[in-house]
């Protein structure tokens, strides 16, 4: 089949003997057109249109065929009442793509959120005869049906697709996804999947404790804060659908990520957290504070099993997170993919992130999209994510008209292909099977699922707020509500599966566990129990020099290509320059020697993942670790051919036009396998400011907060060569701002081997932290700043380089600085060397800013005697490591620095390449008059 072909069978079109009579929108001129052609000549139109145009003929006669403008699947033509058949198509169609305006999803008669009215879902629109509602026509695959009468189509569409749930299905561009989904749908009463006896009662027991917890806990803690789960405690349920029907599919490990509401009853009810340490909690004397600051108790983590009844087991685990709602959404995914990939052989299925989000949050918070967009792109698909909207149907206080443009929270979702279903809390059993059909549509698909369960919050964002003063009419409403449990109760003992006295047993059993249940004895299990105590527990340094003949070994593959692969010809002689710089004395550049960082702890086994915007060849063209093929379209990627020797797996990832997104990813990732290096390079440092959210309340936090430690090295291209505010600095005065109780380093390496062992050093140590790299731009090819293969054999990465002129015993003025200013310096005081001669001083290069090198500058302090100490700088004076520096140098050394540098400015850097040369001269040149005084 042609692919025109496919399009119209596609948008359900279906060729006749006379003129379409349906719009096929876009389609229309090209088929009369073809049809036309077609009729003069079946030569003109080719073998494939021909074809299709007999078989058509020939099965329904030429004079009666007609078209369906079902915007979704083929159907049969009509075969009677042309007109009218038409209409029926028309109604069909437009039930299965808008019917969903029409559900009964909403829990609340007087809705804050009213769906737009929609005319061609009204029934009136078609204006059917009475005659006409008698007669039989083609329903176009109506519930696999073929024919039904004009009534009976017209009560299934509203049953269907006007019920508790609302389906949005038919802008998936796979026929195959549509067809399935449709048939799911269709069917879903007659043979779909359906609860039993057992099953119903479960659920019973499920939603009757999730209710009773949150009452209990209201009387129990009057007034404190929990962000209940009242009026969509079906969560609760659903939930556990969920898991239910992962354990049948396969599905090994489950990882959530959910904003605070609902997260204790999720805790309890789901994960399975002991009420006692919920108590403990709200006493205040959780072991967690002790060991750490500590967190509020609806932000922390949980570990856990679940077992269904067939016993398999389930590994579930709940990540952390902070109040900013949304931003937990890509931690969970790099969670997800980093067991994927370490545990299961790369298997997307067994590993399933479930997200839950709040209505307000998912449309309004930039990084869900950013999530989405990455969830099918390679380097950090999932096999999809099934999404939970708890839709309040209010953001605080504000109204949807105020929270978003779209109709509905989730509109988003379709721009990656995404189904979604919107249920009405209050039918339980229509909001199971929506997660059954979401996690069997996921499993089959391999990609992301929304259910946007409408429901509304029994009380204010707080148990302590007045929700009243703002939404006075949907919370009149509210106050009336049977609460979902006594619905489904209610429902159950009509049908007889449970009377109402086992109702009330199942809420005095969960009554009676929760009066009788007193505070944990020692906090219990929290999250991170085993996790060392805020960064005091360090691994010894390791041994970071390697072997010449395996650096050898390394730059090889770097220039060896498979039979097929034709090198660009330029970048095929750049890097056969840069290998043989192994060999000779020409200095091994800070690409290359990060290259051979990279293999080094692939063969010694450690996994090495780097993503980011262009890192593959680096934004400035030195890294070259992602080649394309000159001659046809292909990639290779030198240091994975290392892993047929059995060294471990090698990963760079050009990654989404994301900070947010992929720095959540890249630090969930982290977290999972410490015999691993995870990077995440920035395409300039000051780009990195569009994740601070991650940087702020993750990467420079999590271990204080939750016990979670990660092993993220953040590269930071800075430096100020005369390129303008936004490409000068990486503001590294903020991440030493978050510094205390050694929670990460902060390096500021100035040469490819003191890169090179620094990379090594994160590779090989087994207890991680967050590492942040202020990484080079004009050093990449500084001749000064490369290195000899000798420092790569041996040495270590060195916190300090000292260097010191000396005359005799004279006293020193001693030079304190970081990175690329010091070769600035450097040339200078070579060019004064005439003016100084006699001149005694100390320049020392601070490597390692944090954790403070106080042993080593202490020692340096004692063997040289300082008349004046300088702190040199080409940041302004408000940001680098000045203020940093000068209060540790003061408290921790007792040495009092003076400040060489730009003064104060609330621009990083000047956009004047004139002013900037100046300024910068302007520093080097102080730094000689301190010396000559």
């Amino acid at each position: 089949m042609g692919k025109s072909e496919k399009q119209v069978q596609d948008l359900g079109g279906q060729e006749g003997g006379v003129p379409w009579q349906c719009d096929l929108g876009p389609n229309d001129a090209y088929l009369n057109e073809m049809y036309r052609l077609y009729s003069q000549d079946p030569a003109l139109v080719g073998e494939t249109w021909a074809g299709y145009f007999e078989r058509l003929a020939s099965t329904h006669g030429s004079s009666n065929l007609g078209c369906v403008a079902s915007s979704q699947e083929c159907v049969a033509p009509m075969q009677r009442g042309g007109a009218a058949q038409e209409r029926v198509y028309r109604m069909v169609s437009a039930f299965r793509g808008r019917g969903h305006f029409k559900a009964a999803i909403n829990p609340l008669s007087q809705g804050i959120n009213p769906l737009p009215r929609v005319d061609d879902i009204q029934v009136d629109f078609y204006r059917f005869s009475d005659a006409e509602l008698n007669e039989v026509y083609n329903c176009s695959g109506l519930a696999l049906q073929e024919e039904m009468r004009l009534e009976e189509i017209i009560a299934r569409l509203h049953r269907v697709y006007c019920g508790s749930i609302g389906f949005e299905f038919t802008h998936l561009l796979d026929q195959d996804e549509r067809l399935w989904l449709q048939e799911r749908i269709e069917t879903r009463f007659e043979k779909g999947y359906q609860l039993n006896a057992e099953q119903k009662l479960h659920r019973l027991q499920k939603i009757i404790e999730a209710e009773a917890f949150e009452s209990e806990l209201h009387r129990k803690y009057v007034g404190q804060k929990r962000f209940s789960l009242q009026g969509v405690e079906t969560v609760i349920p659903m939930l556990d659908t969920l898991l239910e029907e992962s354990a049948i599919e396969g599905v090994k490990k489950v990882i959530f990520g959910m904003p605070h509401r609902g997260r204790l009853n999720v805790l309890v009810n789901i994960l399975g957290k002991p009420l006692e340490e919920v108590f403990t909690e709200f006493e205040d004397q959780s072991i967690h504070s002790a060991l750490g600051s500590g967190d509020v108790k609806y932000h922390m983590g949980y570990d856990s099993n679940y077992t269904d009844i067939n016993g398999r087991v389930l590994d579930l685990y709940l990540a952390p997170n902070p109040s900013h709602l949304e931003f937990v959404n890509p931690v969970v995914e790099g969670i997800a993919r980093a067991h994927q990939d370490f545990h299961y052989d790369g298997n997307r299925k067994v590993v399933l992130p479930v997200l839950l989000h709040g209505d307000a949050a998912f449309a309004g918070q930039g990084v869900v999209f950013e999530t989405l967009n990455m969830s099918l792109v390679d380097g950090y698909r999932t096999g999809g994510t099934v999404h939970l909207i708890v839709n309040n149907q209010i953001g605080f206080t504000t109204n949807p008209e105020e929270s978003r443009s779209s109709v509905y929270a989730t509109d988003m979702a379709k721009a990656v292909q995404a189904p979604i279903f919107h249920v009405n809390c209050e039918d339980i059993e229509a909001a199971c099977w929506t997660m059954k059909t979401a996690i069997d549509f996921r499993n089959r698909y391999g990609r992301d699922v929304v259910v946007d369960l409408y429901g509304y919050r029994k009380y204010g964002h707080n148990e302590g707020d007045d929700p009243s003063f703002t939404q006075p009419i949907s919370y009149a409403e509210i106050k009336t509500k049977k609460n979902i449990a006594e619905i489904y109760a209610e429902e159950l003992v009509e049908e007889g599966t449970v009377t109402e006295e086992k109702a009330k047993e199942m809420r005095d059993l969960f009554q009676k566990r929760f009066q009788t249940a007193d505070l944990s004895e020692d906090g219990g299990k929290q999250f991170g129990e085993l996790c060392t105590v805020l960064g005091r527990l360090k691994d010894p340094s390791p041994q970071t020099g390697v072997p010449l003949e395996q650096l050898q070994k390394i730059a090889s593959t770097l220039v060896e290509y498979p039979e097929d692969f034709v090198p660009h010809p330029k970048l095929k002689k750049i890097l056969e320059r840069r290998v043989a710089t192994l060999s000779s004395d020409e200095g091994i550049e800070w690409g290359f020697a990060e290259n051979l960082a990279f293999g080094s702890l692939q063969l010694d086994g450690v996994a090495v993942r780097l993503s980011g915007q262009d890192c593959g060849r680096g934004t400035f063209s030195q890294r070259h670790l992602l080649l394309s093929n000159y001659e046809q379209p292909g990639r290779y990627y030198p240091l994975q051919s290392l892993e047929k020797d059995g060294a471990a797996p090698f990963e760079v990832i050009n990654s989404t036009l994301s900070e947010a997104g992929v720095v959540g990813f890249d630090f969930g990732y982290s977290t999972v396998k410490s015999r691993s290096l995870v990077m995440w390079e920035a395409q300039f440092g000051d780009f990195a400011n569009g994740a601070q959210v991650h940087i702020d309340q993750f990467i420079s936090s999590s271990e204080a907060k939750w016990g979670q430690r990660a092993g993220l090295m953040m590269l930071l291209p800075h430096g100020y060569e005369g390129q303008g505010p936004e490409h000068s600095s990486a503001r590294l005065e903020r991440y030493l701002q978050l510094c205390a109780e050694g929670n990460m380093f902060v390096c500021y390496p100035s040469s490819g081997a003191q890169y090179f062992h620094l990379l090594r050093r994160q590779g090989l140590l087994d207890i991680k932290r967050p590492v942040i790299v202020m990484t080079p731009k004009s050093l990449l090819r500084l001749k000064e700043a490369s290195s000899q293969p000798k420092e790569l054999v041996k040495g270590a990465f060195q916190t300090i380089i000292p260097e010191v002129v000396s005359s005799g015993k004279k006293k020193k003025v001693a030079f304190f600085l970081s990175g690329k200013v010091y070769y600035d310096v450097k040339k200078r005081l070579e060019e004064a060397a005439d003016d100084l001669k006699g001149k005694a001083y100390l320049l020392c290069r601070l490597e390692q800013l944090y954790p403070f090198p106080k042993e080593e500058l202490s020692q340096l302090l004692e063997e040289n005697s300082i008349k004046a100490a300088y702190w040199v700088q080409e940041e302004p004076q408000n940001m680098g490591a000045w203020t940093f520096c000068d209060g540790r140098f003061r408290a921790e050394l007792d040495v009092e620095l003076e400040y060489l540098g730009r003064p104060e400015s609330a621009s990083t850097a000047t956009g004047s390449a004139k002013r900037h040369a100046k300024e910068q001269a302007d520093i080097v040149d102080s730094v000689v008059k301190a010396i000559t005084g």
